[in-house]
C-alpha cells in the first residue's frame, strides 16, 4: 500500500498537465477531437501545424482561458503556468528595470521589512522577538535567494539584448518586437512550472536567439513551444505535437526526427489508401461483370 502510495505522489510531482479525449469547437466549426497528451516536469515539447490548426485554442484550453465541450483537463499539483503569447501584455509606463522587478515584488518587500527590522534591532538591541523576526525574515530572503535577484535581472536582460537601451527606458518607447523580447525575458525570471513560448524566435536576433537556447536547455521546468523554426525546435524539443485535421499526434523527438516518422506514416496511409482502392475497383469489376447474369445477381 505504502509503495502505491509513493508510486502516486511521484506520478503527481512529474505531472504538469495531461489532456484526455479533449474537444473543442466554435459554433458548428469543430476545432479539433479527441485530443490527448501528457506536459511531464523537464518535457520540451514542440507544437506544431499550420495557421488555423488550433494552437492557440488547445493552448488557451491547457491555460484554463477556453474550457473544452468535451474531455477531461488534469492540473498537477504544483503546476504554474508562464504563456508568452505574441501580444506582449506589460504594464503601460514602467521602465524596463521596473518590469523585471515586479516579478521579485516578495523579495523586495521582504528585504525592506529585513532593513527595518535590523534599525529597530540597532535602537532594542535586548529585544528578543525582533531577532526572533528577523531571522525569520532572512530565512525567507534567503529561501528566495533574494542576495542575487539583482544579478538574474542583469543576467537575463542583458542576454535577451536590452544592456544596449540602459534599463531605465520606458517600454512605452520599445518596438512591439522589443516588448515582445522583454516579456519573454520576464517569464524567464518568473520561472512558472511550465513555460509556453508562442513563436519566440521571430524577434530575435541570431546572438539573442543562441543566448536563449542555452537559457532554455538548462531551463528547471517544462516548455512547451509553438515555432515555425525548425532548426530552434531541432535544438530544444525532445518531443513534437502535430495538430493536423482536428487531431493531435504525438512525436517523440525532436523536429528532424518527427518528419521522418511523419513521413513513414503518411507512406503507411497511401499505401493502405491505395490497397483500398485497388479492392474497391475489384469489387466493383466483379459487381459489373456478374450483375447481368441471372446465375450470379445474389451474389
Amino acid at each position: 500500500m505504502l509503495g502505491n502510495d509513493s508510486k502516486k505522489k511521484r506520478e503527481e510531482i512529474a505531472l504538469q498537465i495531461s489532456l484526455e479525449n479533449v474537444t473543442k469547437s466554435f459554433g458548428s466549426d469543430l476545432i479539433f477531437s479527441g485530443v490527448t497528451a501528457r506536459v511531464e516536469d523537464q518535457d520540451r515539447i514542440g507544437l506544431v501545424g499550420i495557421n488555423g490548426a488550433g494552437k492557440t485554442t488547445l493552448l488557451n484550453i491547457i491555460t484554463g482561458a477556453l474550457e473544452p465541450d468535451g474531455g477531461t483537463v488534469t492540473r498537477g499539483s504544483s503546476l504554474s503556468i508562464g504563456y508568452q503569447r505574441q501580444n506582449a501584455g506589460l504594464q503601460k509606463g514602467n521602465t524596463i528595470l521596473m518590469e523585471m522587478r515586479s516579478v521579485f515584488a516578495d523579495v523586495y518587500a521582504l528585504e525592506e521589512e529585513l532593513q527595518k527590522t535590523a534599525e529597530k534591532m540597532s535602537e532594542n538591541p535586548k529585544d528578543s522577538a525582533l531577532t526572533d523576526r528577523y531571522r525569520e525574515l532572512e530565512d525567507q530572503f534567503l529561501a528566495r535567494d533574494g542576495y542575487q535577484t539583482q544579478v538574474k535581472i542583469n543576467t537575463v536582460l542583458t542576454g535577451m539584448g536590452f544592456a544596449e537601451h540602459g534599463f531605465e527606458k520606458s517600454i512605452d518607447k520599445l518596438s512591439g518586437g522589443e516588448q515582445t523580447r522583454l516579456a519573454i525575458a520576464k517569464l524567464l525570471l518568473e520561472q512558472p512550472s511550465l513555460l509556453i513560448l508562442d513563436e519566440p524566435t521571430n524577434h530575435l536576433d541570431f546572438k539573442t536567439l543562441g543566448w536563449l537556447e542555452e537559457y532554455l536547455s538548462s531551463y528547471k521546468g517544462a516548455l512547451l513551444v509553438v515555432s515555425h523554426d525548425r532548426y530552434f525546435l531541432d535544438r530544444l524539443c525532445g518531443k513534437i505535437w502535430e495538430m493536423e485535421y482536428g487531431e493531435l499526434t504525438v512525436f517523440p523527438g525532436n523536429y528532424t526526427r518527427y518528419t521522418q516518422l511523419r513521413d513513414e506514416r503518411n507512406a503507411r496511409q497511401q499505401k493502405l489508401y491505395e490497397a483500398q482502392q485497388a479492392e474497391i475497383a475489384r469489387l466493383q469489376d466483379y459487381v459489373d461483370k456478374n450483375l447481368v447474369r441471372a446465375s450470379t445477381t445474389k451474389m
